[in-house]
């Protein structure tokens, strides 16, 4: 019964597949870490820096989208005090924490003529490499990932976008992007332009 019903959603979203428009978008930008660490590392990350990353997503109609992204940190600052048993532990500075980020989300799009404004809920994974030198000091978070950005089309389907983008616990961005997909095609045809119109 539950591979029927999977075999019927599966066809009845046929169509939306189809249809839709894959894109992609490379991402620079600048992040604000405050990333709470447990033991060993016994401390914060807390730090600014740049941020490298790509989206690629499926568009479906004007409104919707599925996207998936990569991000990636670099030589992070933090206050730790590393500790094991039995020893005198002493609060640090400790430089040089890496962290890449994935996230899936789900994209609400609001086209605006030649401007679309997005907003994006979802999910995020972390993965926290710190310097310290002490067993099980790097770490995994995850969490809910919010953002609001604009796209804006240059010469379809080529667009720049501007997005800032939270990682509940985690970091807080906002990037400049450029890209390819969900182009214009969804607007309505300019006064004048009669390709399109029937008989």
């Amino acid at each position: 019964m539950k591979a029927s019903l999977l075999a019927l959603a599966a066809v009845a979203a046929l169509p939306a597949i189809a249809s839709a428009e894959p894109y992609v978008v490379g991402r620079l930008g600048y992040a604000r870490t405050d990333i709470p660490l447990g033991a060993p590392y016994n401390g914060i990350i807390d730090d600014n820096g740049p941020v490298i990353g790509i989206d690629v997503g499926l568009g479906f109609g004007e409104k919707w989208a599925a996207e998936l992204g990569y991000s990636t940190y670099g030589s992070l600052d933090g206050l730790a005090t590393p500790c094991t048993p039995g020893l005198v532990c002493t609060t640090t500075d400790v430089s040089g924490n890496d962290q890449d980020v994935i996230d899936v989300a789900l994209v609400r799009r609001f086209v605006i003529g030649n401007v679309q404004l997005y907003g994006k809920a979802g999910y995020y994974r972390a993965e926290i490499k710190t310097s310290i030198d002490l067993p099980d000091a790097d770490f995994t978070q995850d969490g809910a990932v919010l953002g609001i950005g604009a796209r804006w089309f240059l010469d379809s389907p080529w667009h720049v976008t501007l997005e800032a983008k939270r990682f509940d616990d985690n970091v807080s961005q906002i990037s400049f992007g450029f890209g390819w997909g969900l182009g214009r095609d969804e607007r309505e045809p300019e006064r004048g332009d009669v390709s399109n119109s029937s008989p």
